[in-house]
């Protein structure tokens, strides 16, 4: 019976680490540009300039390459971005929780 709690241990983990997206590869996060919001962070955006037009970014790669522009978020792609991430920290907590009651609650802990 211990094999099976250490499998249900192991799931419920890996499960916590997929919902709260710890990955390896970097996630593009918004940056705050005089004002304008724009999605950076990500390999085809580690780093990036302001161009002389204010709805637009000059993205790098991790080599210094150019990657290409991209423009400002929208208030309703911001509000969306913000909205996709109060729900991942929920699911989150979520599974936190469902951990905890399947510890407290195993009927080999009896």
């Amino acid at each position: 019976m211990r094999g099976y709690r250490g499998m249900v241990v192991v799931g419920v983990a890996l499960l916590s680490l997929l919902l709260t997206g710890c990955v390896a590869r970097p996630h593009p996060v918004p940056h705050n540009v005089n004002g304008r919001y724009f999605m950076a962070g990500d390999p085809g955006c580690m780093s990036f300039r302001r161009t002389r037009n204010p709805h637009y970014i000059l993205c790098r790669d991790a080599q210094g390459h150019v990657t290409g522009k991209r423009r400002a978020m929208t208030n309703q792609e911001l509000l969306m971005y913000t909205h996709y991430q109060q729900m991942r920290q929920l699911r989150s907590i979520e599974a936190e929780l469902m951990f905890q009651r399947m510890s407290l609650w195993h009927p080999w802990y009896w």
